[in-house]
């Protein structure tokens, strides 16, 4: 956890929150939420606070977009990945895709900035956009109250030990499972090979 984000929001509450929100991420949340299970904070509080600051950033990249374009997301390969992605996302689902921009990896920001730039209208991307923001809020703020719950009760501890041991055996296994057909793969076939070439 950061001392810094945790010393910030101590100070100033949930104008702490709601800034840390603006410069985005779930890091403030899970802070946030910590709070919440000392006492310091309300859970509606934060998912509020929370909720307009990632707005407000969103807001920022939409109308710095409107205003500038996307030539600096252009200079790099992964931001031209993002802006295709972001680009063929809207052209298939149109503006919904602002409610889900903030549960889509590496594109939190671009949506907001294609959207920008393409000119969607001010009023329904602000809409979308609070929407979004208050699911994505309420989701992650409801999630990590329950496992910081569930971490404090002795019995939850085991159940999630238990939880989280079998799903890191299980991406083991399936690791192996792919590292070990890759690797037989094309044995076989030099072999499939090697006995046609002799007959």
């Amino acid at each position: 956890m950061d001392a810094r984000i945790e010393s910030y929001i101590r100070t100033f509450g949930y104008w702490g929150v709601f800034l840390w929100a603006v410069l985005g991420g779930e890091e403030s949340l899970v802070v946030a939420v910590w709070l919440v299970k000392q006492g310091l904070l309300s859970l509606p509080g934060v998912v509020a606070a929370s909720a307009f600051g990632g707005a407000v950033g969103d807001q920022m990249y939409f109308y710095l977009a409107r205003r500038y374009g996307w030539t600096r997301l252009r200079r790099s390969a992964r931001g031209r990945r993002a802006l295709e992605r972001a680009q063929a996302l809207l052209a298939r689902y149109g503006p919904s895709v602002v409610i889900a921009s903030r549960f889509l990896v590496g594109l939190r920001i671009t949506i907001p900035l294609v959207c920008g730039t393409l000119g969607m209208s001010a009023l329904i991307f602000s809409l979308l956009n609070l929407a979004s923001a208050l699911l994505w809020a309420s989701f992650y703020a409801v999630v990590l109250h329950f496992v910081l719950s569930a971490i404090a009760t002795p019995r939850w501890r085991v159940w999630m030990a238990v939880v989280v041991t079998s799903a890191l055996a299980l991406a083991l296994l399936i690791r192996w499972r792919r590292t070990h057909s890759t690797c037989a793969c094309p044995a076989a076939k030099e072999e499939d090979h090697v006995g046609v070439g002799s007959g």
